[in-house]
């Protein structure tokens, strides 16, 4: 026997004050002989006799009341089975229902959702008066502590019902707490817990992080659904990487996605199709093995320029939910350039810069560079300018670090110990001494290329990467000191280099764009040089952050294009989010907190769209294959007070046998209570008497 409030019994000490007061009324009295009287005292003897054994059955009534009253009130359970009337011990049931990615897969016997749903039905329709319950979805159990248990079968019934598939974590190990929370303030016998799940495998994580354990009296069934003998057919795009680094409309964009067969048979010439903007542009076949990952690239013009949104697609299997990997990018179109030359420089530089619909092009003159605000231009250009004072480094190094670009070409006119003393020590990019042709010895030329820098991608035919690119002559150079090579010269010198700093970057070219150190101007390269390099430094494009479902997301954003204290974020589901922006040196932040969906997610200040980011799945949510009964046992069985209260069941198992053999027990407090009920009764009858009975002593 056991009590469901323990605690009850210490008034069981009550049970002594009927004694307590019974010595008390045991008073000595004075014997008195009268002669007279003696032939009385046959007569009283047996008078005495019924008078004490009626004090002592009042003695023990009155103890037994108290004592059953006590019990009644510490709710005794008797454990097995009885055939006295009510022999049923009240029951709360937690009910876990997997509503994870995973369980909108079909098999032979339907939806796995579906057969969760009636699973958990199956058990609500078992509950009966005094019994309460509650439904605990995996994707967010925190949902089912708002509701708490509930006494409402039909309630409860409709809750199961309208589940649907959460695209969240979903782990035992955030679930199983919220339940026993639940349970704490359970009045019922039977406490159970019961997980309706397909067993996938990422179920299981998390259990290192938390602390919990089920006692003794807990039971904690696990009802498997779906089918054990074969692994569905699952085909998923794990991950996507975006190849181009300059984003240009109407200019391929090239992507690489890895696609991943989870199942147990080879799957032949399935179709791949790359989508921007919901506009399928390109598709291909791909066939692999079971278990087998192979990459895919696939290429595409976007159609036009601002923010877009991208996804790769694989098709053919039995879950649609992980077939898509989305991506986020930005084309600028016609992006705001400034020109800092004087002279033959200025003028090539704004030849060049001229094409249609490409850069909107400004030429100021160094001094004119105090009064520019410099936000206003995606890149800034500086040709063979001398004279830039500290507080302008300062400020074009600050431009840098919040995602501008900058382009600077040496030149006659440039000092290295000056340019090092102020821009080269701002931006982290020292130049070393002058270097010249002398007497007659060869011009410079260009002795390594790197053609597969992003800011060269898709300039170059692939078939020619290993061909040598003509070269200017160079009779003088300033060469950098520092930085990444681009390209380098035949003494070893870098002719160009690029330096990264904070959101922004720095190409650095080692003669001027007129022809006052090389022919560079008269040669094929000096175009794609100049025009991509403004690409490349001024993000002409860029791709967004990815993040996985389930995850919180930061960005950083340019201040000068949040103009409000919160952002509007929009979530492919339409639903509208604001979050506060958080101001830093290098910009301003956002955070959105459990990304619920996969897709694109538009970021919006002001009404005016500033960026978007993307959410995927987790690829290891792909894996459908189940976990063993001996895995689970091992994660489960040791957060158990009594690993026996553990019951992996089979698929198929007759539910309604496995709740009634383990709701046990029988509440003995009505029992107790009508017994206390008795003795009072009982004892106002004994306790009944006319008239006030005289003491007598022999």
């Amino acid at each position: 026997m056991s009590f469901l409030n323990p605690f009850v019994l210490v008034a069981l000490a009550a049970a002594s004050i009927p004694f307590l007061l019974h010595l008390l009324n045991l008073r000595k009295v004075r014997r008195v002989e009268f002669s007279s009287l003696r032939f009385l005292k046959e007569l009283q003897k047996t008078k005495v006799r019924r008078l004490k054994l009626k004090q002592i059955l009042l003695l023990i009534l009155r103890t037994l009341l108290i004592i059953f009253a006590v019990l009644a009130f510490a709710r005794p359970v008797l454990q097995g089975t009885s055939g006295l009337p009510g022999a049923r011990a009240t029951a709360t049931a937690i009910i876990i229902v997997d509503n994870s990615m995973s369980m909108s897969v079909r098999d032979d016997r339907g939806g796995r959702l579906k057969q969760a749903k009636d699973a958990a039905v199956e058990l609500l329709e078992m509950l009966e008066e005094g019994d309460e319950a509650a439904i605990v979805p995996l994707t967010n159990p925190g949902l089912a502590l708002e509701r708490g248990t509930s006494r409402n079968r039909e309630g409860l019934i409709r809750e199961a019902l309208d589940l649907e598939t959460g695209y969240g974590p979903a782990r035992y190990a955030d679930a199983i707490p919220v339940a026993l929370q639940l349970l704490e303030s359970a009045p019922n016998v039977n406490r159970e817990i019961y997980i309706i799940t397909d067993r996938q495998s990422i179920n299981n994580e998390g259990f290192a992080g938390v602390s919990f354990s089920l006692e003794r009296d807990v039971r904690l069934r696990v009802l498997p659904v779906g089918d054990d003998d074969e692994i569905p057919l699952n085909l998923s795009v794990d991950s996507i990487e975006v190849l181009t680094a300059i984003f240009e409309a109407d200019k391929p964009l090239d992507v690489r996605a890895w696609v991943h067969n989870y199942g147990d048979q080879a799957v032949e010439e399935a179709t791949v199709s790359f989508y921007i903007e919901e506009t399928r542009e390109a598709q291909t076949t791909v066939s692999l093995e079971a278990g087998e990952t192979v990459a895919v690239e696939l290429s595409a013009p976007p159609k036009r320029g601002g923010f877009l949104g991208g996804y790769v697609q694989v098709e053919g299997d039995d879950l649609e939910e992980d077939n898509r990997r989305y991506f986020a990018f930005r084309v600028v179109d016609g992006s705001r350039v400034a020109v800092v030359a004087s002279g033959q420089s200025a003028r090539l530089l704004e030849l060049t810069l001229a094409l249609p619909g490409l850069f909107r092009t400004q030429t100021f003159a160094t001094s004119a560079l105090t009064t520019v605000d410099l936000s206003n231009y995606s890149a800034i250009t500086l040709a063979d300018v001398s004279g830039i004072s500290g507080s302008m480094a300062k400020r074009l190094a600050d431009y840098v670090e919040n995602g501008g670009g900058l382009v600077v070409w040496g030149g006659p006119s440039m000092s290295n110990t000056e340019f090092n003393s102020t821009l080269g020590a701002a931006i982290g990019l020292p130049l070393s001494g002058l270097v010249e042709r002398v007497g007659e010895t060869p011009p410079l030329e260009f002795s390594s290329f790197e053609k597969g820098h992003p800011l060269f991608a898709g300039v170059f035919d692939r078939a020619e990467t290993a061909g040598r690119v003509e070269s200017p002559l160079i009779v003088r150079a300033l060469p950098p000191g520092g930085g990444d090579p681009i390209i380098t010269m035949t003494n070893g010198m870098p002719f160009m280099t690029e330096v990264r700093r904070g959101r922004g970057r720095v190409i650095y070219i080692a003669v001027p764009p007129s022809g006052e150190w090389s022919d560079l101007p008269r040669r094929t390269i000096f175009v794609p040089i100049a025009i991509r390099s403004m690409l490349y430094v001024g993000a002409s494009g860029e791709e967004y952050q990815q993040f996985l479902v389930g995850e919180d997301a930061f960005l950083t954003l340019p201040s000068n294009d949040v103009t409000s204290e919160q952002v509007q974020v929009i979530p492919p589901s339409g639903q509208d989010i604001f979050v506060p922006v958080r101001p830093y040196t290098s910009g301003v932040s956002i955070a959105v907190d459990k990304l619920t969906e996969p897709g694109i997610y538009r970021v919006l200040s002001g009404g005016k769209e500033v960026a978007r980011f993307a959410a995927n799945m987790d690829g290891r949510e792909s894996d459908l294959a189940p976990s063993s009964d001996e895995t689970l046992r091992g994660l489960l069985a040791p957060r158990m007070d009594n690993p026996d209260n553990l019951a992996i069941l089979d698929t198929g198992t007759d539910i309604t046998d496995v709740v009634f053999q383990s709701r046990l027990g029988l509440e003995l407090w009505r029992y107790f209570l009508a017994l206390a009920l008795l003795c009072a009764f009982a004892e106002m009858i004994v306790g009944r008497e006319g008239g006030k009975t005289e003491e007598i002593s022999t």
